[in-house]
């Protein structure tokens, strides 16, 4: 019988994931238990102890969280302090999983990665997409050869915000080039390698007199075609229209919308996806759709994480991939 894991949660930041995570190890009982939250901002630490998520967990310092001896930390800052809580927790001796995208100081991040590698701890990312089913699946095509040569990526992750989440990517110097785009840089990457060139075109709507960075676009530019990623806080319906398409010398695999939350099915999407593997009667639509069984968002990193903590499976993601990835998505937030 596999053992299951003992994690404790540091952070319940305002804009990460913090709530859906530790809903998501609750219910991934049979290899999480969450022992513990570690939460030093007070005002953070009221509001968190009123949602339903943390009901029951104890809220407890960071001293006390390194007498317990965990099994591995989670870290869910404020973006901010990410990188500072990751590099506490591994120079203390443990397996991290912390949110994305990290630090916007790139030294920093650096760091992080050198002492995990160092100290030979699990580091694993909150890129969430690297899991999915649809991108996994044209990885596969991929690596078969049914795409042919890859020629260009194009991804895509929009939201219609509110004026205070617009305020709130003002904190960031590339705004939601950096806040949402970073999981589209990485699968940019994952398809078609590290760029020759970087363009950034990222801008500010201005809406309602905010002066954030609220529209992501970047291009990158590989030796037989362009690739690009876009992610804005102002398209409506942006959500659904949330996508990825790579496109081959053989074929095409198409992925829209990336989630869709399933009606009566709490924490359950599905994706939507279609493949075009001929260039026969090119006129005509030739896509075949391609079918995924439904799933929680997080459970496959969260999975995969428990696998490298107890050494069943190594992380693809070494820390030197992503202090490269992390450089690109801060030359991509120029």
């Amino acid at each position: 019988m596999k053992e299951k894991l003992r994690v404790i949660q540091v952070g319940t930041g305002p804009m990460v994931h913090s709530a859906h995570l530790a809903r998501a190890m609750r219910l991934l009982s049979e290899d999480y238990i969450l022992e513990a939250v570690v939460e030093e901002n007070d005002a953070l630490r009221a509001r968190a102890m009123q949602r339903e998520e943390f009901a029951g967990l104890p809220f407890i310092s960071w001293e006390e969280a390194v007498k317990r001896r965990p099994d591995a930390v989670m870290v869910e800052e404020d973006e901010h302090r990410l990188v500072p809580s990751a590099i506490r927790a591994l120079e203390a001796g443990f397996p991290v999983y912390m949110d994305k995208p990290g630090s916007e100081n790139c030294a920093d991040f650096h760091r992080m990665c050198s002492l995990a590698e160092a100290k030979h701890l699990p580091l694993s990312l909150g890129y969430m997409y690297r899991e999915n089913p649809a991108v996994q699946y044209a990885k596969r095509l991929m690596r078969e050869g049914k795409l042919g040569e890859i020629l260009s990526v194009e991804a895509q992750m929009s939201v219609s915000s509110g004026t205070e989440y617009r305020k709130t990517l003002c904190r960031f110097q590339g705004g939601m080039m950096y806040y949402l785009g970073c999981h589209l840089i990485d699968l940019v990457v994952s398809f078609c390698g590290f760029p020759q060139e970087v363009i950034p075109l990222n801008s500010r709507s201005g809406l309602d007199g905010v002066d954030c960075v609220d529209q992501g676009f970047c291009v990158y530019r590989y030796p037989h075609g362009t690739s690009f990623v876009k992610t804005t806080a102002t398209e409506i319906n942006g959500v659904f229209r949330r996508s990825l398409l790579v496109s081959g010398s053989k074929g095409t695999f198409e992925i829209r919308p990336m989630e869709v939350g399933l009606p009566g099915k709490e924490n359950r999407n599905d994706t939507y996806a279609w493949e075009t593997l001929t260039n026969e009667a090119p006129w005509q639509d030739r896509r075949t759709e391609v079918k995924f069984p439904s799933r929680r968002r997080y459970d496959g990193l969260l999975l995969n994480f428990a696998k490298y903590v107890r050494g069943e499976a190594e992380n693809p993601w070494t820390p030197a991939y992503e202090a490269r990835l992390h450089d690109l998505i801060m030359q991509s937030c120029r």
